[in-house]
């Protein structure tokens, strides 16, 4: 039995100085977060949570042929389970020491500089030749004089060290920061130490490729999959299918990126999971492939859904992603959600339709996000759901 520890925050607490406004802003996200990925408790497995699931949520699961997720509501913990973190920090170590037989791990600066984006941004040169990053600065004066230098009309991107699903990322759309710019810039100096400054892209398809790294450095559980982001880099949702038009042209060559990221990750030390990123831009006609835009060496937040999608067989395409509840208005009530989406609500039968994979909210609290899953025969299908259902609830 595994028990899955949602530390939500893990990326950004890899940063050595995070101030009380990144912290304040990412709390509510790190207490919401073990609810989207309940589906990690199924099959005997149990996820960590800070309060128990309402019945009727339950019970639309079970309507809809889901196994039944297991929750464990802290403090209480399954001591002699498997403990899983979705990445190893500070916190999770702590918490792993609590288990009977605790997990093994890497070391924590192994895990630190792996996720950090200038180790990327050295293999990607490395072993691919390719360099995006036009720097990796610790002093605002020196960020603000290369922006400047480019040419006007030329876009940027300012990343963060240690980022958090492409949130801590800041577009740059002139050679002259804003005050909003210069913000966020020195927050995340003060907080990470170094700002890295890459080339904007016009992307045209994100793509994710994930796998475990044992100790020995052997690869399993290799797959790749599209992800849906906005258009500044934040994930939306991630997109399951068997066979992709869109997708199986560069399915080869990022699996050869991710053999030998692999191979260079296990020889710092890490092993586990670990979720590259990749996407394809347009360069006046053509299409090129960004081979590593991120290294994450952790669990990804899709995960569950790629384990229940794989259970189906891969016989259906699956959309899953994330609402904000202040854009969706959806029935609270389970039933009469259901009679509002009508014949596209979830059918166990069929393993078709749209389903709702979080809580809306529990123990009285709402929450700011909740998981769909949108499940057909063809991508083409699928759209048309997610068309529908934002037509017809979005606020």
């Amino acid at each position: 039995m595994r028990e899955y520890f949602v530390n939500a925050d893990f990326d950004i607490s890899l940063r050595l100085h995070r101030g009380p406004k990144t912290a304040n802003g990412r709390a509510r996200q790190a207490l919401e977060m073990p609810y989207h990925l309940l589906l990690f408790g199924v099959d005997g497995d149990s996820v960590l949570v800070d309060a128990a699931l309402g019945g009727d949520f339950l019970a639309y699961l079970e309507r809809a042929g889901l196994p039944r997720p297991t929750t464990t509501v802290l403090p209480d913990l399954t001591r002699d389970a498997q403990f899983v973190p979705f990445g190893w920090n500070k916190a999770a170590v702590e918490k792993n020491l609590s288990y009977t037989r605790p997990a093994t791990h890497p070391p924590l600066d192994v895990v630190r500089r792996v996720n950090g984006r200038r180790f990327a941004a050295r293999l990607e040169r490395e072993l691919f030749g390719v360099d995006e990053t036009l720097g990796v600065f610790d002093d605002s004066g020196e960020i603000e004089r290369r922006i400047a230098s480019r040419p006007f009309g030329e876009e940027l991107l300012l990343k963060s060290e240690h980022g958090n699903a492409g949130l801590g990322n800041r577009r740059i759309r002139s050679p002259r920061l804003s005050p909003s710019d210069r913000e966020v810039m020195r927050r995340l100096l003060a907080e990470d130490s170094c700002v890295l400054v890459e080339k904007w892209r016009d992307r045209v398809l994100d793509i994710a490729t994930v796998f475990e790294l044992a100790v020995d450095g052997t690869v399993t559980d290799l797959w790749v999959y599209e992800v849906v982001n906005t258009a500044d880099g934040a994930y939306i949702g991630s997109i399951f299918a068997e066979a992709s038009e869109v997708l199986d042209r560069w399915c080869p060559a990022v699996t050869d990126v991710a053999m030998r990221v692999a191979e260079r990750v296990a020889e710092e030390g890490y092993f586990g999971p670990v979720c590259l990123d990749h996407f394809v831009w347009s360069a006046g006609g053509d299409r090129r492939l960004r081979p590593l835009a991120d290294l994450n060496a952790r669990l990804q937040v899709s995960a569950p859904i790629l384990s229940l999608w794989r259970s189906w067989g891969a016989d259906r395409v699956v959309y899953w992603r994330l609402f904000a509840a202040r854009k969706l208005h959806l029935p609270s009530d389970y039933p009469e959600l259901e009679a509002a989406l009508g014949g596209d609500a979830f059918d166990a039968g069929t393993r078709r339709g749209v389903l709702v994979t979080s809580p809306f909210g529990v123990d009285g609290k709402k929450f700011r996000r909740f998981g769909v899953l949108l499940a057909g025969d063809t991508r083409a299908e699928v759209e048309k759901m997610d068309r529908k259902l934002r037509e017809r609830f979005e606020k």
